[in-house]
């Protein structure tokens, strides 16, 4: 898939001498955490980003043509315990989350030079800590969103399950009386029969 990428990232990226960082950004309900892999904080579109030193590991990205989804693995290290609790505590499947790539200038280490690359974009699915008592390294898989594709979907046209993204709708509310509901269709219906002849005896002629 093709992208545009600053032009002063590309500068940076393709010097001789070149410091490439990456950032990482995950959003929880709870409010969002970012690092990069430097030291000390790094400001950039309008948040601070936490020096972690470097990464543990960052998988293979891959893109493909084909409709599939390519995940990837991101470890970070160096992690302080305060922030490692944020996995236990914290809802994280399904979070959205980025990673990034960067560069920094020589002169200011603490400044990116540009607007980094996204990476790669997707969601969290599993996440792993060790913790050494002080700092601690955090694996977590990042899948694409494409993954849904290979999901059975659990909704159901139910009156329940509509109300979930709409609740002031009642489309569906008889929904399930349908399934026993007897429907007659292209004879008559003896109970139609039976009662109209019950309703012509019991009305008499009058003139």
């Amino acid at each position: 898939m093709s992208r545009t990428i600053d032009s002063n990232t590309k500068s940076a990226l393709l010097a001789s001498e070149v410091t490439p960082v990456f950032l990482f950004e995950a959003e929880y309900d709870e409010g969002a955490v970012r690092f990069w892999t430097g030291f000390g904080d790094l400001l950039w579109n309008g948040y601070t980003w936490l020096g972690t030193g470097v990464f543990g590991s960052v998988s293979d990205i891959e893109e493909s043509t084909n409709v599939q989804a390519n995940g990837v693995t991101v470890s970070l290290s160096g992690i302080p315990s305060e922030i490692i609790s944020i996995a236990f505590n914290y809802n994280y499947q399904g979070r959205p989350c980025r990673v990034y790539l960067g560069a920094v200038s020589t002169a200011t280490p603490n400044q990116l030079v540009g607007d980094p690359l996204i990476e790669m974009g997707g969601r969290m699915d599993v996440m792993s800590v060790e913790d050494s008592g002080d700092t601690g390294v955090v694996s977590v898989s990042i899948e694409n969103r494409l993954i849904d594709l290979s999901r059975a979907k659990e909704r159901r046209y139910t009156h329940e399950d509509q109300l979930i993204n709409y609740p002031d709708d009642l489309g569906l509310e008889y929904v399930a009386g349908l399934q026993d509901k007897e429907v007659p269709w292209g004879v008559a219906s003896s109970r139609a029969s039976t009662s109209s002849s019950s309703t012509a005896k019991q009305t008499p002629f009058t003139r």
